[in-house]
C-alpha cells in the first residue's frame, strides 16, 4: 500500500512539474508573437484598486495606442488619479507629449526603440513589451507558471496563464488570458501583496499592508498590420505653449492644468 501511495505521489509531482514546463511553453509562444509583431493599435480600459493600511484607492483610466517598431508611437491616455488626459506621439524621430486641457506639449529626440524603460511611452501597453521581453528561464526560485483554466473574453476562448512568485514579504500573482487560437493577450490581471515584516523596524512606527490590484481588458484595432506615417505625427495647436522637458535620465512627465496637483 506504501508503494502505491508513493507512487501515486511521484506521479501527481510529474504532472505538476509537465503541467507547469507546458504553460511555459505556451508562454513563450506568446511572447515570441509580440516579440515579431512589427505593429499593433489596441485599447485598454484599466481598473486599478490600492490598499495601505486599509485605506482604499481605486482608479480608472482608458487609452487607445499604436506602436509601429522600432520606435513610433501614437496614444491617447485618459485621465487617472493626479495625471490628466495626455497625447503621445513619436514619429521616429521627436517625441511629443501633449496635455489638451493645459494647452502644454513637451517634445524631445525619439529613443532609438521601445524596449526596457523606453516602453513607458506606450502607457499602459507598455506591460506587454514587459511581459515580451521577460526572461522565462530567470524567473526566481519561488516562481511557478502554470495553466488556471479557460474563460471566454469579449467573445474569446482563452486560456489562464498564471504566474505567482515570492521574495521575502512581497507576493505577486499574474494572471494572463490568451486567445487559445491566436495567442493574444486579452486581458492582465495583477495582485500584488506587501506584509509587514515580522518584528517591526525597531521601535519605528509599525509597517502597514498594502496591495494592488489592477486589471485591464485589451481590444485589438490591428496586430502586426501596416499604420500610415501620418498616424504617428504630431503638429502642436498654435495656442499651445512648449514647455521645457526633464534632464536626461529623467522620466517625462507630462504637463499639469492650472489649479491640479500633484
Amino acid at each position: 500500500m506504501r508503494t502505491l501511495w508513493m507512487a501515486a505521489a511521484f506521479m501527481a509531482a510529474a504532472a505538476v512539474g509537465f503541467a507547469q514546463g507546458d504553460a511555459k511553453a505556451f508562454l513563450k509562444q506568446v511572447q515570441q508573437k509580440y516579440r515579431n509583431a512589427k505593429s499593433w493599435e489596441m485599447s485598454i480600459d484599466i481598473t486599478a484598486e490600492l490598499n495601505f493600511g486599509g485605506n482604499s484607492q481605486k482608479q480608472q483610466s482608458s487609452s487607445t495606442i499604436a506602436m509601429q517598431r522600432p520606435n513610433r508611437v501614437a496614444a491617447k491616455v485618459g485621465a487617472s488619479g493626479f495625471s490628466p488626459a495626455r497625447e503621445v506621439y513619436s514619429d521616429g524621430k521627436t517625441v511629443y507629449v501633449y496635455v489638451p486641457s493645459a494647452k502644454q506639449y513637451m517634445k524631445q529626440p525619439a529613443p532609438s526603440n521601445l524596449s526596457g524603460a523606453n516602453a513607458g511611452l506606450l502607457g499602459e501597453a507598455g506591460m506587454l513589451m514587459g511581459i515580451a521581453e521577460q526572461d522565462l528561464d530567470k524567473l526566481g526560485p519561488n516562481a511557478k507558471i502554470q495553466f488556471r483554466g479557460t474563460q471566454t473574453v469579449a467573445g474569446k476562448q482563452t486560456r489562464i496563464v498564471e504566474i505567482t512568485d515570492s521574495q521575502g514579504n512581497a507576493s505577486v500573482n499574474l494572471r494572463l488570458f490568451v486567445g487559445a487560437q491566436d495567442r493574444l493577450i486579452y486581458r492582465v490581471e495583477l495582485n500584488q501583496t506587501m506584509r509587514p515584516r515580522q518584528g517591526g523596524q525597531g521601535g519605528g512606527q509599525p509597517q502597514q499592508q498594502s496591495s494592488m490590484k489592477v486589471t485591464a481588458n485589451l481590444r485589438y484595432i490591428s496586430f502586426d498590420k501596416p499604420i500610415p506615417a501620418a498616424r504617428f505625427r504630431f503638429t502642436p495647436p498654435k495656442d499651445a505653449k512648449e514647455m521645457q522637458p526633464p534632464q536626461q535620465g529623467q522620466p517625462m512627465t507630462p504637463p499639469q492644468p492650472p489649479g491640479r496637483g500633484r
